[in-house]
This record gives C-alpha cells, structure tokens and sequence, in this order.
C-alpha cells in the first residue's frame, strides 16, 4: 500500500487588528502556541477544513482572504510528513479555546513568540509580502538605462478602464510617476559611488537614486506635455520602454528643497 503525507490546513486569522493563536493542549508542542489549523477530513474542501478548524479550536468564524502558500517539508512535522495549506483569513465572532486548545489569544505581529511547526515561517509569508498591479506601461525612445533623462519624451499609456482617472491632471504643470524597475538585475549594495564615479562619496543607496534598490520601485517627477484619453506624455521620465506603471499623482511642490553637494557637482558635469 503507497503512503502520502498527510494533507492539513492552518490558519493566520486576523481578530481585532491582532493575530488569533492557540496554545497547543497535546504533543507534539504541548504548551507551546501555534496556528489553528488541523487536518483535512475526507470529501472536505481545504477550504472547507480551515473554516471548521478554525470555529472548533477558536470559536470563531472566518472568511478566507487568500492563501499564503503550500508548505510540504516532510521534517516540518514530527509525527509523519504532512503538507499544509496556509490561508490568511479575517475572523468574526467570540474567541474562546476549542477542545484541542489549552488556551487562546491574540498577539500583536511584532510580539509574536516562537511557535509550533511552521507556523513563524507562515506569518512571515503572510506579512512579508504584498502585491501590487500594473495600470500602464512606458513607451519611450530609451531601450536601455541612460545617464540623463531631461529631454527624453515618453508616452503613459494606461489601460483603457484608467482613461477618467486622468481627469484634472492637465491642470497641473508636472506629475509623479511611479513604476516598476522590471529589467533591473544584480547585486543590490548598501553603498555605492553616484553612477559609480570613484570621485564622488561612497554614500547609502537610500540617498541616491539607484535603479538597484530592495524594492525595484521607481518614482519620478515629470513635466507633462499633454493627455490625449488614456494616454499621457510627458519629459523626464527615467523608464525605458516597455516599464509597467504602478501609479500617476500630481506634483504639489510645498516646500523648498536642499540637496547633497555633490548632486549640483553631478549634473554640471564636473
């Protein structure tokens, strides 16, 4: 007879703006806190098992906002190998200790102790993450990165459903483009030399404008040039063709701006 792991759910479940928890009543992880969550029963939906699970040992009743991912180390559980189902979900109701539960609580994301199993790596997905969507895409004479960006003419072109979003925006002078670095590759340092001139100071990535950043997000203010419906030209943005756009604001400059010494250097070309 073939053996298969154990298919079981757990649930990060979100109650009063804090995380819903369990103290472990049995082995293995006896009085130590963990995620609810169990086994998937016969002819159950995993689904299904998450929602059950989750009334049985927290007494609440949740809704399944999506699913944080598969986790199938056959070490991640003592007793056999196992493969869980992780959802995130919002909970609703009274929160009381089920019969597989010693104790329930919440905790704060930040206060979160060692748990049982998986279960830190889990709220570590959860919370690691998040997602955003492209609403447009660049269309420049740039292929490729270049030094200066001051007189390249791009075309925003956003998707069509975007077209009434753009109402209002000629009033203003300039916009904020923000977008996602999609061609950048490569080692991301903590220090570098502006555009890698040995003669300018070795300073933080965060004081630069790097396209090789932790998060390759790019954020420029642009002069605009027109819109035309969906469609909007502007000068002075740093994207190449073919980048995804993530956002369009208007520019309001409120306060006067000082910049680092070596800035004014860099752009006269010294």
């Amino acid at each position: 007879m073939t053996i298969t792991p154990g298919l079981t759910v757990d649930i990060i479940i979100e109650y009063q703006q804090k995380i819903v928890l369990i103290k472990r009543k049995n082995d293995p992880f006896r009085n130590r806190y963990a995620l609810p969550g169990g086994f998937v029963e016969i002819g159950e939906t995993t689904e299904d098992a998450a929602q059950r699970e989750a009334k049985e040992e927290t007494g609440l009743d949740i809704d399944i906002n999506e699913l944080v991912g598969i986790y199938s180390d056959p070490a991640r559980d003592p007793r056999r190998h196992t493969v869980s189902a992780c959802y995130l979900a919002s909970g609703s109701g009274t929160l009381s200790a089920g019969t597989d539960a010693a104790d329930a609580g919440l905790f704060d994301l930040d206060q979160i102790p060692k748990l049982a199993f998986d279960h830190n790596r889990m709220i570590s997905d959860a919370f690691g993450k998040f997602s955003v969507k492209k609403i447009g895409i660049v269309r420049s004479p740039a292929k490729e990165f270049i030094d200066r960006w001051d007189d390249v003419v791009s075309e925003i072109v956003l998707d069509r459903e975007y077209t009434d979003a753009l109402d209002g925006l000629d009033e203003f002078s300039h916009a904020v483009i923000v977008f996602f670095l999609h061609r950048v590759r490569g080692e991301v340092r903590m220090k570098t030399h502006p555009r890698g001139r040995a003669d300018m100071p070795c300073i933080g990535i965060f004081a630069l404008c790097t396209p090789r950043r932790p998060n390759p997000i790019g954020v420029t203010v642009v002069e605009i040039i027109r819109r035309d419906e969906n469609l909007l030209v502007v000068k002075g943005l740093d994207a190449i063709d073919g980048t995804p756009v993530l956002d369009v604001k208007p520019y309001i400059p409120l306060q006067k701006a000082k910049v680092a010494e070596w800035v004014d250097r860099l752009f006269k070309g010294q």
